[in-house]
């Protein structure tokens, strides 16, 4: 038998990457705009605000995210009203097959939502994000590098994927039982989502959803790569950031009104996740109002 050596073909090549951001923007915070000759890709995480890309502006949600050609002249400016959690990537691609993404304002679905928090996390481990110049850390994992272009270039074709099949994306990456696993972990996060302001049990869930805990553990955890507690921790502290940012309440307050245990016990959890107390974080929003034009 004759063995057929297929070569692998790339139709996206992400060459360099020039800066990654995460920022927490306040209801304040505009630019006067920039322009350069790489590409832009800007996630809105949590949050709301206007982008302009060239003579449009849009105003994106949570989940959605906009591409800015190269030499596109583009600028952020919130509402004086939402805040937002904005991860911000720019690159290099000369990959004629990017022309699909001129001009593009997309909602990520649920479904690639995880894999786009895979590309965050592999940068933070990676580089010094939000630093300028970019600078990798002296320790980071073996492979980075080649992660952020795999998950970024993965990220970026599924994009094309979900586009193109209109028949919707679990009619491209799921079986039926990966689809009714899928629903079920869907509805999951939109159960914890709306009950953010209180506190849930998996004993709560199993009589709602009628399925066991362990169940509906492995279910959530296949699906999402993340514990029900994990991602219900997330969407509180996600939400005591917005309320940070956007609220007069006090730290107490907040900690009251999620639903935590005691504000010493809401002040460690903040922490674990985002590396600093609520009133730090309150301190070190950002909320420049001037910012000088770049061209490069």
């Amino acid at each position: 038998m004759e063995h057929i050596r297929i070569p692998l073909k790339n139709i996206l090549n992400v060459s360099r990457i020039i800066t990654l951001y995460y920022f927490d923007f306040s209801p304040n915070y505009r630019t006067r705009g920039e322009s350069h000759d790489f590409w832009e890709l800007v996630y809105v995480d949590g949050g709301e605000l206007d982008l302009q890309g060239g003579e449009h502006v849009h105003h994106l949600r949570q989940g959605q995210m906009i591409f800015h050609r190269p030499n596109e002249f583009h600028r952020v400016q919130c509402d004086g009203v939402h805040s937002a959690s904005v991860f911000i990537i720019t690159f290099e691609c000369r990959s004629p097959a990017m022309k699909f993404f001129y001009g593009k304002t997309v909602t990520v679905p649920r479904e690639l939502r995880s894999l786009m928090k895979t590309l965050i996390e592999e940068c933070t481990q990676n580089f010094r994000v939000s630093s300028i110049p970019l600078s990798q850390y002296p320790d980071a994992p073996i492979g980075g590098l080649q992660l952020i272009r795999n998950y970024l270039e993965c990220f970026l074709i599924c994009m094309m994927r979900q586009e193109q099949a209109h028949g919707g994306p679990r009619a491209v990456f799921f079986t039926s039982q990966e689809n009714l696993e899928g629903n079920l972990a869907r509805e999951l996060t939109e159960y914890l989502e709306a009950h953010l302001y209180g506190r849930v049990t998996l004993e709560e869930l199993s009589a709602h959803f009628h399925f066991g805990a362990s169940t509906l553990c492995g279910i959530f955890k296949r699906n999402t790569g993340q514990t029900i507690l994990h991602y219900f921790l997330e969407c509180k502290i996600n939400e005591a950031k917005r309320l940070l940012r956007e609220d007069d309440r006090t730290v107490s307050e907040i900690s009251e009104l999620l639903g935590f245990e005691s504000p010493q016990y809401f002040s460690r959890i903040f922490r674990k996740y985002v590396g600093m107390s609520p009133r730090e974080f309150r301190n070190t929003l950002v909320n420049r109002s001037n910012v000088c034009v770049l061209k490069v």
